[in-house]
């Protein structure tokens, strides 16, 4: 990873991202719940015969990321880059809020409006309602 301007550049030779890409891939099937102070606060199924991973952010507010300097199109040209990489490794992570699909990046995404906005194969909208919550929840007050 490069870090370019106020951006995370993920390059094509990029041996981390690949490795991330690869063992994600490699995940076994299963499921993983996280809890947080008594509360389940995000869910993962790997469902390995199809290659993909789904997150469900059960309690976002509890991943609230600290206020950065990157602007919208920076972190979109990373999303659109960590989705190429999963796309190469046939993987699909899909994004969950609540139980209500938000977004899918890699291999088995259907973009279409989202295409327009996002400029990617890769990545699929599922519910701007529910990713943009998801930006609200995830966002510093």
């Amino acid at each position: 990873m490069i870090f370019d301007d106020r951006h995370i550049h993920i390059d094509e030779q990029d041996p981390i991202a690949d490795w991330l890409a690869r063992s994600i891939s490699a995940a076994k099937t299963g499921t993983i719940k996280l809890d947080i102070d008594g509360q389940p606060a995000v869910k993962i199924d790997l469902i390995n015969n199809e290659n993909k991973i789904i997150v469900d952010l059960l309690q976002p507010a509890l991943f609230k990321t600290p206020e950065d300097e990157t602007g919208l199109f920076d972190k979109l040209k990373t999303a659109k880059e960590f989705a190429h990489k999963l796309t190469d490794n046939g993987v699909t992570l899909s994004i969950l809020r609540r139980g209500k699909e938000a977004i899918k990046l890699g291999k088995d995404v259907k973009p279409t409006i989202s295409k327009a906005i996002t400029r990617s194969n890769d990545i699929e909208i599922d519910s701007i309602r529910q990713t943009a919550k998801l930006k609200d929840d995830l966002k510093t007050d």
